[in-house]
């Protein structure tokens, strides 16, 4: 999976709703979306969008962004707020209303879109995603999800997340270029053009090329990750602030980073191993998320990779830095 592009815009009033309509259009056009996915994307943010109106004291945030996942090409929008929360179950009943109306917007949302999840907590607030392919995507036993939001302001983020799954084994890339704009995007493009041209290495010459490549760049912290689903084990190595943890039942390791600077300085790179399951959980975030962000996966580790993201991005995304989360969970075969 990759995110290509996104949008973050606020809806704090009606006719917020109709320009954010017309971006998620303008992006989705981009993607070389068909027309039919391209409607029903925009309708998505509609409701999305009048809901967070409708419902919300201060409205909220749309997240759009496009995700490329093998041959699919998709559209998430992510809807997000601080209200009083609802009861998932029961707002998803067509006729069931708490602001006066017909009461089958998160109903309609949810027959529109080919994926959607739903999350909230009383006094806290709201996630709602939902995800449009263009062609009907394989089933798998992989649970993918990510958030790539750039700093407030910033049109692209210096953040850029990938996972590649090739003869049995998932590699897994964040990266996070310094500062935020273009050239920490460009940085970030660079790292994951290396990582894609030389998917099959270990993770320690792999961040180890990625350094090299680097130099005269404005510079990145990352991580790879390297899952090997026969000797099931996770191999990990990163330099700077990355945060990782593996979430096995109740079992919880945080992955190792060490300190330097892709780039510039590296006294370094040491792979660190760790065992996998099916039924694990692999979760990455940079430091455009607290560092209490962990803290909160109890309350939706049992939820959808995509749902895992945009709560763990609601309750601990920075406004002043580009801020990515990246899930990816391997389901239990039944």
């Amino acid at each position: 999976m990759e995110i290509t592009s996104v949008k973050s815009i606020e809806i704090t009033e009606h006719s917020q709703v109709s320009d954010a309509r017309r971006q998620v259009e303008s992006l989705i056009t981009a993607a070389g979306m068909p027309e039919k996915d391209r409607d029903r994307t925009a309708l998505l943010c509609t409701e999305l969008g009048t809901n967070l109106i409708k419902h919300t004291a201060r409205g909220g945030q749309l997240i759009v962004q496009t995700i490329l996942e093998a041959e699919s090409v998709g559209v998430e929008i992510y809807s997000i707020d601080s209200g009083n929360g609802m009861d998932a179950s029961e707002c998803l009943i067509d006729g069931f209303s708490s602001a006066g109306t017909f009461g089958t917007g998160l109903g309609a949302i949810k027959r529109l879109a080919d994926e959607f999840n739903i999350y909230s907590q009383t006094g806290i607030g709201s996630v709602v995603q939902a995800r449009v392919w263009s062609e009907g995507k394989q089933r798998s036993e992989f649970d993918i999800g990510g958030v790539n939001v750039p700093k407030k302001g910033e049109l692209i983020s210096g953040d850029k997340a990938l996972i590649v799954k090739t003869n049995g084994v998932i590699y897994c890339l964040l990266v996070d270029g310094l500062g935020h704009g273009i050239e920490a995007a460009e940085a970030a493009a660079l790292a994951a053009r290396r990582f894609r041209e030389n998917i099959s290495l270990d993770t320690q010459p792999m961040l180890k090329l990625i350094h090299s490549s680097l130099r005269g760049t404005r510079g990145a912290v990352g991580a790879v990750a390297r899952i090997d689903l026969s000797k099931k084990t996770v191999s990990y190595c990163g330099l700077g602030n990355i945060e990782g943890i593996i979430v096995s039942g109740a079992s919880r390791k945080h992955l190792v980073s060490l300190n330097g600077t892709l780039g510039y300085e590296a006294h370094r790179f040491t792979e660190f191993q760790l065992p996998w399951t099916p039924g694990s959980t692999l979760v990455m975030h940079t430091d455009g998320l607290s560092s209490k962000t962990f803290n909160s996966l109890d309350e939706v580790e049992n939820k959808p990779a995509a749902m895992i993201a945009g709560w763990l991005y609601k309750q601990h995304a920075k406004d002043h830095d580009d801020a990515t989360v990246l899930v990816l969970k391997q389901q239990r075969r039944q």
